[in-house]
This record gives C-alpha cells, sequence and structure tokens, in this order.
C-alpha cells in the first residue's frame, strides 16, 4: 500500500461537551483523557503503528494547547500540519476547509474523541471506500444512523428526533475513507455557500457517484459523550508492568493480581487496617485474598486521576491551589495517626535501596554505566556534580532526616496518578498504597510529601506520559525538554510555600532527588525516560547541596 498518497484527517477543533467540561475545565475534543493519554494521543499512536504518514488535524477551540502538546510528543514522529478551523460549525466545515489544500488521492477520516480497535491499513486495501459502523449504540437521535443494502451504505439519518431503534439500523462511529479525494473536492463545491455543513452532508454528495461500503466495528471507545466516556475508560483499564486488572462492567468492581506476591499482600494488609475516619479516602473493598494468589477487589472509581487533570484539563491556578491546599489536610489527617518508625527504616529507604538501584542500574545498563564514571555532569549546558561526587554528602543529609514528629501512617506512592479527584463533591480517593514502608505501613510522612512534589514541580507524570524528550551524546551531556502545564511556576511556589510551612523544603526536595534516581531500574524498557528521571534526580541533589539551580 503506498502511504505517501493516503492524506490522514483528524477532526479536533470542537470543545467538549458541557458535561465533560464539568470534568476536565474547557478543553479541546482531542484531549479528553483515557487513563492518562489524551484520545488523540491514541489516535496517533495507533496511525504510526500502522505505518501511515501525513497526518492532518483540524483545530479551532484553544488551538494554541492542543497544538503545542501535540508537537511535543509527536513532531519527530510523524508528518503533522495543524489547520485552523471555525470550531463553532459543524465537523463538514472542516472537512470542507481542510481538503482545499490536500492533494493526495486518497482521505481517511477519523473523529478525534473515538477510538476504534480495526486495522485501518487492512480496510483500506479491502475496500474502495468505507465507513465504520456499529449496532451497539442508544437513542438514535444522538446519532447519525444508517440502514444497508447488500452490505453497502444505503439510507442516511442524522440525528432524527423521530427516528425510532430497530435491528436494521446501524450508526457511523467516526472513521470515513474516500479512496478519491480530488472527486470529493469536486463534490464539496456544492457546499461552498451552504452555513453549516455535516460529514452526512458530504456522504450524501459522494455516494450518489460512489459505492461506499460498510465494515463492523470490531471495538469502539467514544470519549465525547459522558455515558461514553466512562464506559471507555473501563475498557481500557491499564496497570503497571507486574500487575493485572480485570474489570467486571455489571459489578463495576475492578480485581487486582500480581506477579510481586508479596507487595499485593502488604497492599491489601494497607487497606484493611486504614483507619475508620479515612477509609473514605479509599475505594471500597468488595473482597480480598492473601494466600499464594492474592488478589484485591475493589469498587471502580470513575473519576478521572490527577495526572490527567494535570496535564490536560483547563483549570485556573486557583482551583489547584485549593486542590493542593485539600490534599495537605489530608497529610495532616495522616499525621493523627503517628506510630515509631526506626531509623534503620529511613536507612533502608533512602540510603540502602538508592544504592542497590544504582548498583543494579550499573550492572544492567551500559550508558548509565558510563554516565556514573563522571564526576560532572552537563545537563542542558548546566554543570552538577554527578553521584560519585556528591554521594557521601547525601548520606549526610540522609542521616538528618529522621524526624519523630514524620512518624504516621503513610500512603507511600502518594504521586498524582494514583490519586483520583471528583471536583463536583471535592472528593479524593487514593489508590496503590505502597503497603510497606521499610517494615510496616507506617513511616516517614515526608516520603508522601516528596512524592506530591515530584508530580508537580519534578514532572514524573509529564515524563511517565510521554510529554518530553531527553537525549544523550557522546560527551555524555544530557539535554532534556518537559512539557509545563499551564499556570506551572505559580502553582509549583504555591505547592513550596505549602510545604515550607510544615517541613524543611530542602528535606523534601532531597527525598525528591533520591526517588527519581531509585526508580530507574524500574523504568529499564524507557532509556530515555530513565535519562530524563536522572537529570532531575541530580538537579534536585545539587539545589540541596550547593545552591546550583535547574
Amino acid at each position: 500500500m503506498n502511504y505517501d498518497n493516503i492524506h490522514v484527517l483528524i477532526l479536533s477543533a470542537g470543545k467538549i461537551e458541557k458535561e465533560l467540561e464539568s470534568i476536565f475545565g474547557s478543553i479541546p475534543s482531542g484531549l479528553i483523557p483515557l487513563h492518562g493519554k489524551p484520545v488523540i494521543f491514541r489516535i496517533l499512536d495507533k496511525l504510526l503503528k500502522e505505518g501511515f504518514k501525513k497526518v492532518s488535524i483540524t483545530t479551532g477551540f484553544k488551538k494554541e494547547i492542543l497544538e503545542k502538546i501535540i508537537s511535543e510528543q509527536y513532531n519527530e514522529q510523524i508528518k503533522l500540519n495543524f489547520i485552523p478551523t471555525d470550531f463553532k460549525k459543524p465537523p463538514g466545515n472542516s472537512i470542507l476547509t481542510a481538503i482545499e489544500k490536500m492533494h493526495e488521492q486518497q482521505l481517511l477520516v477519523i473523529l478525534g474523541d473515538t477510538l476504534v480497535e480495526n486495522e485501518l491499513s487492512n480496510l483500506i486495501q479491502k475496500n474502495n471506500n468505507f465507513v465504520l459502523i456499529s449496532n451497539i449504540f442508544e437513542r438514535p437521535a444522538n446519532w447519525c444512523v444508517i440502514t444497508l443494502k447488500d452490505k453497502k451504505l444505503d439510507l442516511i439519518f442524522d440525528k432524527k428526533k423521530d427516528l425510532e431503534k430497530n435491528n436494521e439500523q446501524y450508526a457511523l462511529v467516526g472513521v470515513y475513507y474516500f479512496d478519491n479525494l480530488p472527486s470529493l473536492k469536486q463534490d464539496c463545491t456544492d457546499f461552498k455557500e451552504q452555513e453549516r455543513i455535516e460529514i452526512s452532508d458530504l456522504i450524501k454528495k459522494y455516494k450518489e457517484q460512489k459505492v461506499i461500503s460498510t465494515e463492523i466495528c470490531k471495538q469502539w471507545y467514544d470519549a465525547g459523550h459522558v455515558e461514553n466516556y466512562f464506559i471507555s475508560k473501563q475498557m481500557l483499564l491499564k496497570a503497571r508492568y507486574f500487575n493485572a486488572l480485570r474489570f467486571d462492567k455489571s459489578l463495576e468492581i475492578v480485581t487486582k493480581t500480581s506477579e510481586n506476591i508479596q507487595k499485593l499482600i502488604d497492599e491489601i494488609e494497607w487497606y484493611k487496617q486504614i483507619p475508620n475516619d479515612l477509609a473514605k479516602l479509599i475505594p471500597k473493598i468488595i473482597d480480598f485474598n492473601q494466600s499464594k494468589k492474592p488478589f484485591l477487589k475493589l469498587e471502580y472509581i470513575k473519576y478521572p486521576t490527577l495526572a490527567e487533570l494535570w496535564l490536560y484539563s483547563n483549570f485556573s491556578s486557583k482551583l489547584w491551589m485549593e486542590i493542593l491546599e485539600n490534599l495537605f489536610k489530608i497529610l495532616s489527617q495522616f499525621r493523627k495517626y503517628p506510630k515509631s518508625v526506626s531509623i534503620d527504616d529511613y536507612n533502608l529507604m533512602y540510603e540502602t535501596k538508592t544504592e542497590e538501584r544504582i548498583n543494579e542500574l550499573i550492572s544492567s545498563n551500559e550508558y548509565f554505566k558510563q554516565i556514573l564514571e563522571e564526576d560532572v555532569l552537563f545537563i542542558n549546558g548546566k554543570k552538577y556534580h554527578n553521584w560519585p561526587v556528591i554521594k557521601k554528602q547525601v548520606e549526610l543529609k540522609i542521616r538528618d532526616l529522621y524526624h519523630e514528629h514524620d512518624n504516621c501512617l503513610i500512603h507511600g506512592d502518594l504521586c498524582f496518578s494514583n490519586i483520583f479527584c471528583d471536583f463536583k463533591d471535592k472528593n479524593f480517593k487514593l489508590i496503590d498504597p505502597r503497603g510497606k514502608w521499610g517494615s510496616d505501613m507506617y513511616g516517614d510522612l515526608k516520603y508522601d510529601v516528596a512524592k506530591l512534589r515530584h508530580s508537580i514541580v519534578g514532572g514524573f507524570d509529564t515524563i511517565t506520559n510521554g510529554l518530553y524528550s531527553a537525549s544523550l551524546n557522546q560527551n555524555n551531556q544530557i539535554t532534556t525538554k518537559i512539557f509545563k502545564p499551564k499556570n506551572h511556576h505559580e502553582i509549583c511556589l504555591h505547592l513550596d510555600n505549602l510545604i515550607k510551612n510544615k517541613w524543611d523544603l530542602n528535606e523534601i526536595k532531597l527525598i525528591e532527588g533520591l526517588l527519581f534516581i531509585s526508580m530507574l531500574p524500574l523504568h529499564r524498557d524507557h532509556f530515555e525516560r530513565q535519562l530524563a528521571f536522572y537529570s532531575i534526580g541530580i538537579q534536585r541533589l545539587n539545589e540541596v547541596l550547593d545552591g546550583t539551580h535547574e
């Protein structure tokens, strides 16, 4: 198949519907996040995997945000073109605007809030023209509904209010392929003076001269409507590499299993022992088993994580400051459950673990073996003392971290991706606790504070979601570029002020730096990500030790 002759058009000019806006704020439809990734990222990943080379994206509502986020992630991977269109008009108008300057023979159109699992390249080879359809839909008045004749597209009913659903109807699911773009452009001349154009109008006109085949959609994720968005989230549940998640749709229960048996057992124990007045902060426990084949069944939380909202929503600085203040209230609630923690646990978590992880990194990665032989490291052109030089100083600083008043109940992995947030009711749900911090579920509360800071200031969730770049040259010099969400600097300052009200900021930075360095072996399959994490860790430790700033 000649991919050079196919132009892919993703329609993402519109804003999200009001119900979704109450969850994410006012954002373009393509930025609706599904488990940490905007829908449009998942579409682009699919197109890259299948070999498509030319992609245009229509932009309109808050186009600068959409273009910035997409460009930072995909500019070097695929030929992208952004086409400004009027987001207040229907998608047919966007197609009309977009195809004016296209010179390819074929056009593949995809709605920017829709995911499908069909192999699109195979369908293109199989058919001359086609649309993807599904008979799984409710309320025909909400959809463009079609009927078939000899498996070809026959009648089209676009959101007809008086149409009653029957077994002969199918909904168009948002993927349309035209094998003769010049012919489509010619057809579109009939609509030049028309104010509002639907995709169905273009299909009807094109169908007058061409036969349009239909293909049943294997799996269809519609993120553009609130009721379908939550269903799509359930179907796209993901887990870490050593965990497995299974969703029961009828009961709305998530079952978690793990290859790391002891860790899951510790996690279950944490959930079991959580004090009653903190139970509102965790999902309801439905069932569990702590035997040799442990499992944990929890209620499914449908709301987005703070990581998704931090990266892709459009909330004000004031709202984010309120969120941070509420999170610090949760930390204060943890502090109400003090318990003695040994200095040995501190040494294990901060010193021994870091040393073991670095040794693991050196033995498994030749590039990092070379990097860790350097006394000086250049990151984005600035000079920093490398780990071999600062190691002893860091160990001395670690010994000053022990404070009895910080020893209490902790979550242990309080990053944004483990915090669900319901903005309407101002509720948080915490998942994936560490279980044990050293030898117990009680530990150093500063560890949770540092986890929050490494999500916000450090950019942990930004990096794990791919919104960054990192490279290493022949002289072991590292260059990184990390996406900054809206009002990043202002929100980071507010976080640090909250920290300074109760803790020594340098102690939190020290732990944050150790977190970034000690996590490197856990990301062994992502060398670029490891570079970014190591750079942030070294920068943070230098800030603490000698005032060198990022």
